[in-house]
């Protein structure tokens, strides 16, 4: 068995399109969208069209409760904040029958290949919308939220950057981010879940896509707060990116960042450019994507370990 899971969207068209193009080359029996599908992009009612019309499963995420109406986190509670107006916007965006179907939509998602094998799918965490899996959490606090939980391995978003986990012989994964990626990485994340001989076993898969055409509909449909959007999509990552990565990356046995080795003195080594002398350029696939680059490429994996992690904030969507 295999499940596709994309988290995060937040109304990205453009990027929800190179994913599901992706998806569709990985050819898994099941795909899932694991919440918050509208809020803060350009294009709300054609990507929650197109996950509804293209995936097999469709969970609540926090802010498709803030715009059902169900209820409000964070600045969305706040009469004259910029994020109450675009709250607003994307409502109108929808309209009511899509608001609708936000609104009824199920918490989590199991999938069982074998008795006592099932993965459990979820948006944030097993027991609420909200409360984030940081990776820098410890083993206590993180087995809080499992401890009730039958299950093998659970996925899930709400982070917005990809990591991986074992929690006692539970396999945990953050899948995000399918929209608003901030690990450090523009290019969406998502999950892949195969079930083996040996159990199940998770893939991070990153898909390039133009991302100056997000920005420019951001612009170019007046969504409220877009400036500032347009500078989280493109930042992509948060403050305590470090920390964060380094967390993820001992969770995956992964070594971290090594000293630099030196030349012992004397030796006959050819001059390299140091990084300050250096020009200073975008990285090739940096600049083709604000360049507007439509060419489709496919998606990088990385095959049980996590691609580079970011901080936690603003997780209110």
């Amino acid at each position: 068995m295999r499940v596709a899971i994309l988290a995060d969207i937040h109304g990205n068209l453009p990027a929800c399109e190179a994913v599901l193009e992706d998806i569709a080359r990985v050819a898994p029996d099941y795909i899932v969208a694991a919440g918050d599908l509208a809020l803060r992009g350009a294009h709300p009612r054609e990507t929650v069209e197109l996950l509804f019309d293209r995936c097999d499963s469709i969970l609540m995420g926090n802010t498709d409760c803030y715009l059902a109406g169900h209820y409000l986190g964070g600045a969305y509670r706040e009469r004259d904040h910029w994020k109450t107006e675009l709250l607003q916007w994307t409502r109108d965006q929808l309209g009511e029958p899509w608001l609708k179907k936000l609104g009824a939509l199920p918490f989590s998602q199991r999938y069982s290949p074998r008795k006592g094998q099932d993965l459990f799918v979820c948006h944030a965490n097993p027991r609420n919308l909200e409360d984030s899996l940081d990776p820098t959490l410890d083993e206590a606090t993180v087995r809080r939220y499992f401890q009730n939980l039958d299950a093998a391995a659970c996925a899930f978003g709400h982070l917005h950057f990809p990591y991986r986990r074992r929690v006692g012989r539970l396999l945990i994964a953050d899948v995000a981010s399918a929209g608003i990626p901030r690990d450090g990485d523009l290019r969406p994340a998502y999950g892949v879940f195969t079930y083996t001989p040996k159990g199940w076993r998770v893939q991070i898969r990153r898909v390039r896509y133009p991302v100056r055409k997000a920005t420019q509909a951001l612009t170019a449909r007046r969504v409220p707060g877009g400036p500032l959007l347009i500078h989280k999509l493109v930042e992509a990552r948060y403050r305590h990116h470090k920390a964060l990565m380094e967390a993820a990356r001992r969770h995956s046995g992964l070594p971290p960042p090594g000293p630099v080795l030196r030349p012992p003195p004397g030796a006959n080594i050819p001059h390299r450019p140091t990084p300050l002398e250096l020009p200073v350029v975008a990285p090739p696939m940096m600049l083709k994507q604000a360049s507007g680059d439509e060419e489709r490429h496919h998606a990088t994996p990385v095959d049980e370990e996590p691609t580079q992690i970011s901080g936690v904030l603003d997780l209110d969507g």
